[in-house]
């Protein structure tokens, strides 16, 4: 059995087309657990549950996702995990893309692709574009050097078991999970043909709001997987300079310039709120509307 899970807070209008994409993947043997704190979200996703009794609802105490997640584990059937979000959507053969690594008995873990929905044609769309493409070329870059790969939580998959409980204070669950499997002795892989839809930032607050908590995750890490940020910081240059084939028109080199300077200042951030002030994690977190 494969277990299907999608966390959501507060995303009526996009957990439909989430569940839609999960039971239009043609694997026969499954359960899709659905969990949210809000009502509005479980009201839509139980009008799917009248039709389809493979779906299982948790109405969770809204602490946040790795709580959620944590419920979720002590009740998953599958052998397999196939995790996503709310707000997001995958491509018609990505479960089955994620499994088939799975006969491997080494493999904990399986990284989607990111594939971002918004539009090239502006500066926040632009960004995402060369974001989401940065991330693919670096896991493709992990795997060619047979490095472990740290999973998108958008969309990835892991062995049922390897993997129990999540601090709650964790901000970022995904990689918190992948730094777990690589620790219990499995590797983590990528499987670029199975793609996630993700919808991001649109304005600047909420680009910084959402950086900001994807780059602090590499400190608060450190202290417990001893993970390297300056070494992710390299990494990100690296990716940077190969989506530079990107850059086609004047306007675009002003765009990649600023991109450069906005992570630069959200490095800066993360350091002096996390390392200088000692500020707390969790206290940090901000929902992203733009990307719902």
């Amino acid at each position: 059995m494969i277990t299907y899970v999608i966390t959501a807070f507060k995303e009526p209008k996009t957990i439909g087309r989430a569940i839609e994409a999960f039971l239009g993947q043609g694997i026969k043997n499954y359960e899709l657990i659905i969990s949210a704190p809000d009502k509005e979200t479980l009201d839509v996703a139980r009008e799917y549950q009248k039709k389809n009794k493979n779906i299982r609802l948790i109405k969770d105490k809204g602490k946040g996702k790795p709580a959620a997640l944590n419920l979720i584990f002590k009740m998953a059937k599958g052998n397999i995990i196939v995790l996503s979000d709310g707000d997001v959507f995958i491509s018609s053969s990505s479960v089955k893309k994620l499994i088939g690594h799975f006969n491997d008995s080494k493999i904990g873990g399986v990284s989607g692709k990111v594939v971002s929905c918004n539009d090239k044609g502006n500066m926040f769309g632009f960004w995402a574009h060369l974001l989401s493409l940065g991330f693919h070329y670096s896991r493709i870059r992990d795997v060619k050097n047979e490095k472990n790969v740290v999973c998108s939580g958008y969309l990835y998959a892991i062995r049922n078991g390897i993997v129990k409980e999540i601090p709650e204070k964790i901000l970022a669950d995904d990689a918190f999970i992948s730094l777990s499997i690589n620790k219990n002795g499995y590797k983590t892989g990528y499987e670029p043909e199975a793609k996630v839809y993700v919808k991001y930032p649109d304005n600047l607050p909420d680009w910084i709001r959402q950086k900001k908590r994807t780059a602090g995750r590499y400190y608060q890490l450190s202290k417990e997987f001893k993970f390297n940020s300056i070494s992710s910081f390299g990494d990100e240059i690296v990716s940077g300079i190969k989506t530079f084939r990107e850059v086609n028109s004047f306007k675009r080199v002003f765009w990649f310039l600023f991109l450069g300077v906005m992570r630069i200042y959200i490095w800066f951030r993360v350091f002096f709120d996390f390392r200088l002030w000692n500020r707390e994690f969790n206290k940090t977190w901000e929902r992203v509307e733009s990307t719902k």
